[in-house]
């Protein structure tokens, strides 16, 4: 894709939207010496900054899903060291996602306060260093505590990244950098299962202690913090966005961070590039949520927060919003949910199919928990107790979660290009409407290439849904009211997603086809609440 129109030497002297040429604006601008944030970009172009920047979002975001959707197999890999039940599972998975909700709403404004770069940095060092104590920990409840700490520091990496990626571009590529930064979400769902396969290939155990062994499943940890790791390595060199240090009304580092990033694409300074001697960028408003930060104590600032929440629920647009964050609500219970209980589900089934079995896949289930159970009964003591453990992943477990995220790569791909043709509307009606039909189907069909296919799109359509819904989100409220309105979306889809995973795990053993059901209605509500919406 061709992000920039200007030549590698000097400035190019092409038509303006006046007819003029880039020259005479630069004469102009000269006499006034005050310049526009955006206007300066411009003048800069797209270049090694916004590329490297882009990849570095991607590293990061790679880690940020990895962290969190790789306690769907280390769950399986687990369970007999920690001896965990179903339930135990589903609070493992559900742990970061809870850190999550609470803090990402406010992390993003703390970033108005102390700087995005700043948050970003630290919050993602944080992650990597609590992923690496995770690799140690013997006590099932120690873990989750763990996890619920890092997800604390992943809403704030969750509430920044796209802030300042995005005040890295001018507004013609913001969009377009956003959404490539968002692909890397699809690449973490392929990059976690690949590199839990590599690990989990071989089963060896390393004693370091009498009570404690270093087993492979460990090494996920080590995997999951590298591309971030790496990533905020790569941007330290990076300054502080520009936008934020105008709005802060530290006008010289903005002008040195301008600079930096004149010299990164151009190898020209600024002064240099737009043929000035003395640079004036007009400062940039005080941002509301910059506002509602200098309160005198933490009980103030909250209110304040909720003070600026609560016209969300308001007329004339509060019934939609409401509307729309419900839907937001169930897709991710719908969605989220099941995948993050993926790999427990395709590890389980995976038995039934390598023994020649033709059944649906809650028959399979069935009997899998059936085995269980009777290993357990025949067991008389301890040791044969963790004997008859099975914490074993098949292939077939690895391939279709790499299948699952190949398939989230090309449903964004996909949707990207019939979104505009077919209105966004009928878009999300129409991929709901086939994972209503994908969830039914799943109750009767007994082939296992059928499962499959069924699998993936009962996930994967409410999964595509979730960001087109924000889309929406977006051209619901008034310009003053967006940032909150997609947070506060994303913060109530991620409670739909821990009360997925932990109502699965209470009711998958005993009442598969139950929890089925409820997610397919959910699906079916959420389509008949879109239906409503002005979209």
């Amino acid at each position: 894709m061709q992000f920039s129109g200007k030549s590698r030497e000097g400035i190019d002297v092409e038509p303006s939207e006046d007819g003029g040429h880039l020259g005479h604006r630069l004469s102009a601008k000269a006499l006034t010496n005050e310049w526009e944030y955006e206007q300066i970009l411009e003048e800069i172009g797209f270049g090694k900054t916004q590329w490297l920047l882009l990849l570095i979002s991607g590293l990061i975001t790679t880690t940020s899903m990895a962290a969190q959707t790789s306690l769907g197999i280390i769950a399986i890999a687990s369970q007999c060291e920690f001896n965990m039940s179903q339930g135990e599972k589903g609070v493992m998975m559900a742990s970061s996602v809870a850190g999550i909700v609470v803090s990402t709403y406010v992390w993003g404004y703390i970033s108005d306060v102390v700087g995005r770069r700043s948050v970003l940095v630290w919050c993602t060092f944080l992650t990597s260093a609590l992923l690496l104590i995770t690799m140690f920990v013997t006590n099932i409840w120690l873990f989750n505590f763990i996890n619920l700490i890092m997800g604390i520091s992943l809403g704030g990496i969750s509430g920044t990244l796209y802030p300042y990626l995005g005040e890295f571009n001018t507004f013609k590529y913001r969009a377009v950098v956003i959404n490539y930064c968002n692909m890397f979400v699809s690449v973490a769902a392929i990059y976690m299962p690949a590199t839990a396969w590599l690990v989990l290939s071989s089963n060896w155990s390393l004693p370091i202690t009498t009570n404690f062994s270093f087993r492979p499943w460990r090494l996920i940890m080590l995997f999951n913090l590298l591309p971030g790791f790496l990533g905020i390595l790569m941007m330290l060199p990076f300054p502080e966005s520009p936008k934020f240090l105008l709005a802060q009304q530290e006008h010289e580092q903005a002008v040195k961070a301008i600079d930096w990033i004149s010299k990164f694409n151009r190898n020209i300074d600024i002064k240099s590039l737009l043929k000035i001697t003395e640079l004036r960028v007009k400062a940039e408003e005080l941002s509301e949520s910059l506002q509602l930060m200098t309160g005198h104590n933490v009980c103030s600032i909250l209110k304040n927060i909720w003070k600026a929440t609560v016209p969300l629920f308001h007329k004339p647009y509060g019934g939609n919003f409401s509307l729309a964050v419900v839907a937001m609500f169930g897709l991710f219970f719908a969605s989220n949910g099941m995948q993050i209980w993926y790999p427990e589900i395709v590890n389980r089934s995976a038995h039934g199919s390598e023994t020649g079995q033709s059944a649906t896949v809650c028959k399979i289930l069935d009997e899998s928990f059936k085995r269980d159970y009777l290993k357990t009964l025949n067991g008389t003591n301890i040791i044969e107790d963790i004997k008859a453990c099975n914490d074993s992943i098949s292939t077939k477990t690895y391939v279709d979660n790499i299948i699952m995220g190949l398939a989230f790569l090309i449903g964004f791909s996909i949707q990207g290009a019939i979104l505009n043709p077919l209105g966004r509307k009928n878009v999300l009606i129409s991929a709901l409407g086939l994972g209503v039909l994908s969830g039914l189907l799943l109750h009767f069909v007994t082939n296992t290439t059928g499962i499959l296919i069924l699998f993936c799109l009962y996930i994967l359509l409410p999964g595509l849904s979730i960001s087109t819904l924000c889309g929406a989100l977006v051209d619901l409220v008034p310009t003053q009211l967006r940032g909150k309105a997609v947070s506060m979306g994303m913060t109530l889809g991620r409670l739909g997603l821990i009360l997925a995973s932990n109502l699965i795990a209470v009711m998958l053993e005993p009442y598969c086809n139950g929890i089925f059901a409820i997610v397919t209605c959910t699906v079916l509500v959420c389509g008949l609440l879109i239906h409503f919406l002005p979209i």
